[in-house]
């Protein structure tokens, strides 16, 4: 069930009109001062910065994307690699998936877990394509209320070899799906 929710978000974005001609970015509230003369080589500007012990050329991230499905992978192996030319940080689509897969969500080793399982998980797994970019697993807050426990939570950044672990809040999206998440007391 899950597996083909990935696949149905990537498929209404490629399909359909997903646009909002009306949403801006607010960026038209400012004004920019001109400066034609800035007093500085542009060889000098540095954006570089460290962030949980990885260094990062760009304070940028690509946030939370996708993940679950063989298609997926494909779109987490191009950003990986592009965040890693890039040295820019990398968030993974939720890792639920892999985790509630039958064989991730016990303590059992990798060895003897389904190769159904292994296949979920590998749509996560891109630290080998991006092996020095801060890479941050992901998981929903309101599967702290379905039963995942800290457990869940180190799993999910030990099954992606990821640096730290972010916790999602959709409760618009999970109240508009069928079989969403919906209890967010106490997140």
């Amino acid at each position: 069930m899950l597996e083909k929710r990935k696949s149905e978000h990537l498929h209404i974005n490629l399909e359909q009109d997903v646009s909002f001609p009306d949403l801006t970015t607010g960026l038209e509230d400012y004004i920019f001062v001109h400066n034609a003369l800035p007093e500085l080589a542009l060889a000098d500007v540095d954006l570089a910065t460290t962030f949980l012990g990885k260094r990062l050329r760009v304070p940028l991230l690509i946030s939370s994307m996708t993940g679950g499905t063989p298609e997926a992978q494909r779109i987490n192996y191009h950003l990986a690699e592009g965040a890693q030319v890039a040295g820019m940080a990398m968030g993974l689509g939720s890792l639920r998936a892999a985790l509630e897969t039958p064989g991730l969500r016990s303590t059992a080793s990798l060895a003897v877990r389904s190769t159904a399982s292994l296949a979920v998980a590998d749509t996560f797994r891109i630290r080998h394509l991006a092996p020095d970019i801060l890479l941050f697993a992901n998981l929903g807050a309101a599967q702290l209320n379905a039963g995942f426990s800290l457990d869940e939570c180190r799993r999910a950044v030990e099954l992606v070899e990821a640096d730290a672990l972010i916790l999602h809040l959709n409760p618009l999206q999970e109240a508009l799906l069928v079989d969403g998440n919906t209890d967010w007391r106490g997140c």
